[in-house]
């Protein structure tokens, strides 16, 4: 059987994986110059602290000694589900079964179009080398996003001497991890470490004037930059699959099987939207892959199909001055934020209650008990601090 793999982030790589090692033939389609790499390592690689074969998920032999096809370059600009015929760079082939992961992109406000060499999303490894180079000159650097990405690159800057400004448009820093508490406290370790965090704030427009950037404010303040970095959030482009007759609202519709809405088409990680959307973690992204892959062979084969756990990934960043960890939800109408621990100095660590049942877990500055209760979410919980 042959299976075409559309996208070659985690889960388009853990797919081809499994239907290699079942004897399956597998053309991977990646539309990168580079060998499929872990994406949550693009802040390091733009800021040095990596090169891009220390972020690649598997070397290139290990694709030619399972025998996936994997085409770098090579876009995909038209599939027929029906067929199960993809078309890139013109030339049409047919499988089987096809899989969809492709991922997701970054959203791109105005001004990154309008100044693309001087405003640079942090999201590809093309980004992350264009960043590396221009943060060779750069003494001041504007950070226009507030989640873990976006103060990543705050922490980096400051430890090479940088000055950095975030803006942040929610309340808080971290607003889909942390409620007010927690993030108070972030928001003081990272002024202690000298960012200037701009929150309730959004940039209307970034001007150049002389090689110098002012990155303007809705409240018409200006952050004089030589370089601005944006992490704003994740569009899924469905354009492709749309036209295939797919259904697709955010992302790709699929259930728990991983499958589309044409038999024998299945979608994995950021792609694939089931019952709601929001971005996968590389985790989730690899089970979905592994899912989806074998579950596209049982439907060729006619054995039965598996369904695919949809479950709860800790969020974790350890700095040499900064630390936080994340899992569940954060604080909302009828959940109760309990904080167990607020030193005052940069430490807090506290649980997202609804009733007693634990729904979420935040640390700052600390994981003491981190592991422990993030196993216990969706359980009553039992105070032992």
């Amino acid at each position: 059987m042959r299976i075409g793999i559309i996208g070659a982030g985690h889960a388009g790589v853990e797919a081809a994986r499994h239907i290699s090692d079942r004897g399956g033939e597998v053309v991977l389609y990646s539309d990168e110059p580079f060998l499929p790499y872990v994406r949550p390592r693009v802040v390091l690689l733009a800021f040095g602290r990596v090169d891009i074969d220390a972020i690649t998920v598997r070397p290139d032999r290990w694709y030619r000694d399972r025998q996936i096809d994997l085409r770098l370059e090579c876009p995909v600009t038209h599939i027929d589900v029906h067929t199960k015929t993809v078309t890139a760079k013109g030339q049409q082939e047919r499988f089987d079964a096809l899989i969809l992961a492709t991922g997701a992109g970054p959203l791109l406000l105005p001004f990154v179009q309008k100044l693309p060499d001087d405003v640079i999303p942090i999201w590809r490894a093309r980004d992350s080398l264009a960043i590396q180079r221009r943060l060779e000159g750069a003494g001041h650097l504007t950070i226009v996003g507030g989640g873990i990405s976006g103060l990543e690159a705050a922490a980096y800057s400051r430890e090479a001497g940088v000055e950095v400004a975030v803006v942040e448009k929610a309340p808080h820093v971290m607003a889909l991890q942390f409620g007010p508490t927690a993030a108070g406290v972030l928001a003081r370790r990272l002024r202690d470490q000298g960012v200037d965090l701009r929150t309730g704030r959004f940039v209307t427009d970034v001007l150049k004037n002389d090689g110098e950037l002012s990155v303007m404010l809705d409240n018409g303040e200006a952050i004089r930059s030589d370089l601005v970095l944006t992490t704003v959030g994740a569009v899924r482009d469905t354009a492709v699959f749309a036209q295939a007759g797919l259904r697709t609202d955010k992302g790709v519709i699929v259930d728990e099987y991983q499958r589309a809405s044409e038999a024998g088409v299945f979608a994995c990680g950021d792609i694939a939207q089931r019952n709601h959307i929001r971005t996968a973690s590389i985790v989730l992204a690899a089970e979905q892959g592994r899912g989806a892959a074998i579950n596209a062979m049982a439907t060729l084969t006619g054995g039965p199909l598996e369904p695919v756990a949809d479950r709860t990934i800790p969020l974790s960043f350890r700095h040499d001055r900064i630390e936080f960890h994340s899992a569940g939800v954060p604080a909302g109408p009828g959940l109760e934020e309990k904080v167990f621990s607020d030193d005052g100095e940069g430490v807090c660590r506290s649980v997202v209650l609804e009733g007693d049942i634990l729904r979420g877990v935040q640390m700052v500055g600390s994981r003491e008990d981190f592991r422990r209760l993030a196993d216990s979410l969706g359980r009553p919980y039992r105070d032992r601090s």
